[in-house]
């Protein structure tokens, strides 16, 4: 019997060059992303809470242009680094967790009268300590 899994996968017409928030290095790569509201078409290792939009898939530093620019996947099936201590189970939604780690988000619940809105990000299959998630 062949195992059957989702990590791996991309899809190529997803794939978007961003701006990356400073510190962000090659090191970073396979990371998720979220939205950096600082300038257009920026963003960063996704932090604690933070809806992912993405994950980096390159890096290159443009140091003649004094830019860091890499590849955002918008769409994926592929691992994300879980954060030490967070239990995820298949089918979880997930959010940041901080430096581009992911972690559960908590139950669709409501701040005041404003309701949470679910993840896009879902958790598939779990392998050590990373997760195939699925970003739909």
């Amino acid at each position: 019997m062949f195992p059957v899994t989702l990590n791996g996968y991309a899809f190529e017409d997803s794939m978007l060059t961003f701006h990356l928030a400073s510190g962000i290095t090659a090191a970073d790569v396979g990371k998720a992303v979220a939205l950096d509201t600082t300038a257009p078409n920026k963003v960063k290792l996704a932090g604690d809470d933070d809806y992912i939009i993405g994950r980096l898939e390159t890096v290159e530093l443009r140091t003649q242009e004094g830019q860091n620019v890499g590849t955002v996947a918008l769409r994926f099936a592929q691992r994300l680094p879980i954060k030490s201590g967070e239990t995820i189970a298949v089918g979880d939604s997930l959010i940041g967790a901080g430096a581009g780690e992911v972690k559960a988000q908590a139950a669709y619940a409501a701040i005041g009268d404003v309701p949470l809105k679910p993840s896009r990000t879902i958790a598939v299959e779990i392998i050590g300590s990373s997760v195939v998630a699925l970003h739909i």
